[in-house]
């Protein structure tokens, strides 16, 4: 954690830490820390949806030479240092120390409640204290295309309610069949 930060600092700097996926990385810090079960639920999921539309999506890229989705195009940008790019991996890794976690520990059924609070904080963050060409949380350009249709405050409203519909509750499922799957083996 402390060369992720400081390389994301030295190249992005900490803007970049409202993005939900980076959130995620110290919530899962501060919840092995402190052995809270429900923080670690609260990520599982959606760290693991995430991460393997990520790793598809990069693995794929390195296939044919670009993003597929246009989701891991800045890994294949040298705007980034190589070294600031790599750090983006924890993608490829992370959903597997989840599953790992969930069927070690156990899944708190109201993890993905806890993270539709903090993805609301996280796209209101991104709003407030982002730049817009950053798209942090794909608050001004989603999947590339600038959002012009509608006021900020009203999108960061549809994305506060978009993502627990289309990540985190499909993560929830996800996630939760990944830890039934351990009591019935």
């Amino acid at each position: 954690m402390i060369f992720w930060v400081t390389v994301i600092l030295n190249n992005q700097g900490p803007q970049n830490f409202f993005w939900l996926c980076n959130l995620a990385q110290f919530i899962l810090l501060y919840a092995l820390w402190a052995g809270n079960r429900l923080l670690i639920s609260s990520q599982a999921g959606v760290v693991t949806l995430v991460g393997l539309g990520w790793s598809l999506d990069f693995f794929l890229g390195l296939l044919l030479g670009d993003s597929v989705t246009g989701f891991t195009a800045y890994m294949f940008s040298d705007d980034l240092s190589l070294l600031a790019r790599a750090t983006s991996l924890y993608h490829v890794f992370l959903p597997l120390v989840f599953v790992w976690l969930v069927r070690r520990n156990g899944y708190d059924r109201r993890g993905p409640w806890l993270q539709s609070l903090i993805g609301a904080f996280g796209v209101i963050g991104a709003w407030l204290f982002t730049e817009p060409h950053r798209n942090v949380n794909w608050m001004y350009q989603p999947f590339g295309m600038e959002q012009t249709w509608m006021p900020d405050p009203l999108w960061a409203m549809v994305l506060i309610v978009a993502y627990p519909v289309l990540l985190y509750w499909p993560g929830h499922c996800l996630i939760t069949w990944l830890a039934h799957r351990r009591h019935n083996a």
